[in-house]
């Protein structure tokens, strides 16, 4: 049921707890988006000191007050267990109540009055999205940070749901694949998953940003360049770092990283070099990245070092959906956008930062393209799917034919609205690949980049269903609409809500 309550009798007396479940799951889910919110503005409060500060009281109250006014609500809401449904529920409204809370601090603490404005730049942080529409130009160092740390979250949060939430999920259920077993052989639980997962974030900034320091980049610049490399997202105040071959080098290496799968990196740093290397996603990922610094170094008509490491720094850009904004370069051919734009939809490697529709899940489904054609020549024909050394079950290959459909769907309806509001047909479907893929920046045909502050705010609104599904691997998203739908129903038929809180009650 939608609504219902449960008092708990406690020292101080009795509190009346929500134990609704869909209040439940919403409620635990927005008052941990908003505490995160609210202890991400303190930390950007106290960093704004070492500019202006002039940004520090207004963090610190609005920071303070939310998280205490959040600390003090959770006495509120019922601890009970959530199920799989309730549990991608709370994520969700976990995830949008931080993208709208956020919305409020650019709309106070910048220029921009629009709130539209103000909810898309907030969208596009926690999206890890490299689109922006408001300029930080003469914004404080707590703003900035902020703006960069948002990414930082939203990709922290993205990957958890990834490792916990959907394999846990599944277990429950008994319908483990094989991926998913060897993810809870490597995190058996949530808590050392969290350790594990967190540990991996801050050694990579860490080492990222020491590396940066050799360059001309100064020490808060590098910071920043390495949140945006390391969460995918992309966001820079400025562009001009990145006609250096050492920063580009230095931010290939941190864009490799990311784009790897989360168990790869951790077999890597545990010692087991032999178990990671054997990936035969691994290796796909490399053969994909050459392959495509190639072409671009090849069809970009300059020669030279220098044109070499664009090539490969705007590559690994397009597939590990990091999104840098860097301009054309050479001879930018109609054929180098329609690269970018298959790099960017192909993505990086499953359970890595990046969005897409990832490695792993186009070989499954060019795999089944095969095993079709095959059995249309014998059609008693038993092909096995295999991926590597792993045996793809039929559970599997539903799931992935069923996100393509809805990966491509998404697509569809975003590049039908945008073409609506009077968009081009390439730049309405490169727009919405992008948004999806929680990538960047929007390319025209002859590379030149879009920037989204030239779009309409219907435009711009249509792009955020498809960056906020696609940064929670859209599943989790559709299964809570449709939840939330079902229990709607329920609550809007009184027969029927009636039968189940006769069987809920313990009497």
């Amino acid at each position: 049921m939608i609504f219902s309550r449960l008092s708990v009798r406690v020292n101080s007396g009795s509190v009346t707890t929500v134990n609704s479940p869909v209040l439940v799951a919403l409620s635990r889910g927005a008052l941990v988006g908003i505490f995160a919110v609210g202890l991400l503005a303190i930390i950007s409060g106290l960093l704004d000191l070492s500019d202006s500060g002039n940004d520090t009281p207004s963090f610190l109250i609005f920071g303070t007050l939310i998280t205490i006014c959040c600390a003090y609500l959770t006495r509120y809401v019922s601890e009970k267990k959530l199920n799989r449904s309730e549990s991608f529920l709370a994520v969700t409204s976990g995830f949008l109540s931080s993208i709208l809370c956020s919305s409020f601090i650019y709309l106070f603490m910048t220029d921009e009055k629009n709130f539209a404005n103000a909810l898309f730049e907030s969208t596009a942080a926690f999206t890890t999205t490299s689109l922006t529409v408001i300029d930080f130009g003469m914004s404080g160092n707590g703003l900035i940070f902020y703006r960069t740390a948002s990414q930082l979250f939203g990709s922290f949060a993205a990957i958890l749901l990834a490792v916990m939430v959907l394999p846990i999920a599944d277990n429950n259920s008994r319908s483990l694949t094989s991926g998913r077993h060897a993810t809870q052989e490597t995190f058996p639980d949530r808590r050392k998953a969290l350790k594990s997962i967190a540990s991996i974030y801050l050694v990579s900034i860490v080492l990222l940003t020491l590396t940066l320091l050799t360059t001309p980049v100064d020490f808060f610049e590098a910071l920043l360049l390495s949140i945006s490399s390391i969460s995918t997202g992309g966001f820079s105040i400025s562009s001009e770092h990145f006609g250096n071959s050492s920063v580009q080098l230095l931010l290939s290496a941190g864009m490799i990283t990311t784009g790897m799968s989360i168990l790869v990196i951790w077999r890597l740093v545990s010692g087991k070099i032999y178990s990671a290397i054997r990936s035969s996603e691994l290796h796909a990922y490399f053969l994909l990245i050459v392959v495509a610094s190639l072409l671009l170094f090849l069809w970009s008509d300059e020669g030279g070092t220098s044109s070499l490491s664009s090539s490969l720094f705007i590559a690994l850009a397009s597939i590990s959906t990091t999104g840098f904004h860097i301009p054309p370069f050479g001879n930018w051919s109609e054929a180098t956008a329609f690269l970018l734009l298959f790099l960017v939809t192909v993505g990086p490697m499953s359970l890595s930062n990046g969005g897409g529709f990832q490695i792993h899940r186009l070989r499954i489904l060019i795999a089944v393209s095969f095993r079709e054609l095959v059995r249309q020549l014998h059609p008693r024909a038993v092909v096995k799917i295999i991926i590597g050394d792993e045996s793809i079950k039929e559970e599997r290959v539903r799931e992935v034919v069923v996100f393509q459909f809805l990966f491509t769907s998404v697509i569809f309806l975003t590049a039908i609205a945008l073409t609506i509001s009077g968009m081009s047909m390439y730049e309405g479907v490169s727009s919405s690949i992008t948004a999806i893929s929680t990538a960047g920046p929007i390319r025209n045909a002859e590379g030149v980049i879009i920037e989204v502050s030239s779009f309409s705010v219907g435009e711009r609104l249509a792009l955020l269903p498809a960056m906020i599904s696609g940064r929670l691997y859209l599943i989790p998203v559709l299964i809570s609409i449709g939840y939330l739908l079902s229990e709607a129903r329920t609550f809007l038929r009184p027969r029927r809500r009636l039968l189940q809180a006769m069987r809920s009650d313990p009497r």
